[in-house]
């Protein structure tokens, strides 16, 4: 019968002349361990692979949820997405300019003001020219504050201009895919504007 050389017990760390040549433990109690061990990892393997197997069908599950609910959501809903997108913009757009109403440059908290409210012109909702940054208290609290808000819009863009906007009934209803459109190519607007100043 061959004789092997020493080795170390990779369970107990201890030398050992082996009796056969794929042996590794010195005793069965020490193979009676490592297989535990072993066993354990193996158990320990499955078990992470299973966990990470969940975590992606629930995240699946969790983009499939939402594209479902995004799929019905109303027209209304991207109408608000569309207008905020809009709005954002305005606010920077304007934003070293005083509050087209009353002239003011400190306000708690600016808005974007439709010169033609959205109820009464919705056609015009998402119109650069009908929109300008507008304190909280003129928006609100005044009902957009119209009169000084024409004076200061004619000396902005113009009576032509303003002309246009007052005497546009042209109704228009707002797809969905018109205001998905809208949203992004005003995020876009609004990433550009906010990058050139600064620059």
């Amino acid at each position: 019968m061959a004789k092997f050389r020493q080795r170390k017990c990779k369970e107990c760390g201890e030398q050992y002349e082996p009796e056969r040549q794929l042996q590794n433990t010195c005793s069965i109690q020490c193979a009676i361990a490592r297989g535990r061990k072993q066993e354990q990892k193996k158990r320990e393997e499955l078990e992470r692979r299973r966990k990470k197997d969940n975590e992606i069908k629930q995240k699946l599950a969790r983009d499939k949820l939402k594209a479902r609910k995004l799929a019905v959501k109303p027209r209304s809903y991207w109408i608000q997405q569309a207008q905020q997108a809009v709005n954002a913009y305005i606010r920077e757009r304007d934003r070293d300019l005083p509050c087209v109403s009353c002239g003011t440059y400190t306000s708690a908290q600016w808005d974007a003001g439709h010169y033609r409210t959205t109820s009464a012109a919705p056609q015009l909702r998402f119109n650069e020219n009908n929109i300008h940054r507008q304190c909280i208290v003129c928006n609100q609290h005044k009902s957009g504050n119209l009169v000084p808000y024409r004076v200061e819009l004619i000396r902005r863009i113009g009576l032509a201009a303003v002309e246009d906007i007052e005497s546009n009934h042209d109704r228009h209803r707002w797809t969905i895919e018109e205001c998905k459109a809208i949203r992004d190519e005003y995020k876009k607007k609004l990433k550009e504007l906010k990058s050139q100043e600064a620059a």
